[in-house]
């Protein structure tokens, strides 16, 4: 028991995230509605139903863990793209806004969409609490994969377990996740 007061109260003034993800696997996503950076409204579920996979990835400007993981989420755009799975990043954090979106991913290069949650309704949906949460939707629409980008926090290693690359090659191939829960490492969300 020490141990885990240990553990949380280090998340907790690190202000990491350790806790295990509310959104469990296996159930369908819930409605989940961000803006473009042009300000309309994008309804991701029905957006996963055009593709294998979809990837959302939850985004915080300002978080350590995001900047050393913009490299993983470029390779896995690079990976997967062409193979049709769908890829957005959402800001839901205070002052979330389709300009600010515009500019992050502009500065970031992304390949795929940042969008706005400024009422922070998908992010609340999903229970999402850190930045680089990131949920696995199949073409059905259902949960696959919620949970972090890998085992890395804030720094990459060649040794990281791979949790979304993995959730996504294996929805691809229409087998049980390897991982279907995953540990987040990101900073908390400013909401």
């Amino acid at each position: 028991m020490v141990v885990r007061r240990h553990v949380l109260l280090g998340c907790l003034a690190a202000h990491v995230g350790c806790a295990r993800p509310a959104v469990a696997p296996g159930t369908t996503a819930p409605a989940l509605v961000a803006l473009d950076p042009d300000g309309a409204r994008i309804d991701i579920v029905a957006a996963a139903h055009d593709s294998p996979a979809t990837v959302i990835e939850f985004f915080s400007a300002h978080c350590p863990s995001q900047r050393a993981h913009d490299r993983r989420l470029f390779e896995l755009h690079e990976a997967f793209a062409p193979r049709g799975v769908r890829f957005f990043a959402i800001d839901a954090e205070a002052g979330a806004s389709p300009e600010r979106a515009r500019k992050e991913a502009a500065a970031r290069s992304y390949p795929f969409p940042l969008l706005a949650d400024p009422d922070g309704a998908t992010a609340t949906a999903l229970d999402v609490k850190f930045a680089t949460y990131t949920v696995v939707l199949d073409a059905q629409g259902k949960i696959r994969y919620v949970g972090g980008i890998d085992s890395d926090r804030s720094h990459l290693t060649t040794d990281a377990r791979a949790y979304v690359h993995d959730a996504i090659e294996d929805v691809l191939a229409g087998r049980v996740l390897r991982v279907a829960e995953g540990r987040t490492l990101g900073c908390a969300l400013e909401r």
